[in-house]
């Protein structure tokens, strides 16, 4: 006669129910930075003369192709 089989089947344990925790929201505000503004609207780099220098390089190699 065989052995009986030594492993048995457990029960299904009912599902936990994990209670949420209440989370601290964190709202931030954002100051006005004109500064962003300012920076776009410079363009006193395309007055530097090494930067004029570069685009007339670039500038020769496109007249070429």
């Amino acid at each position: 006669m065989a052995a009986r089989w030594p492993f048995t089947k457990k029960s299904a344990e009912p599902p936990r129910v994990i209670k949420a925790d209440k989370r601290k929201i964190v709202e931030y505000e954002r100051k006005k930075d004109d500064g962003s503004k300012q920076k776009i609207s410079d363009r006193s780099h395309l007055e530097n003369d090494s930067f004029k220098e570069a685009m007339d390089l670039l500038g020769e190699d496109s007249k070429e192709s």
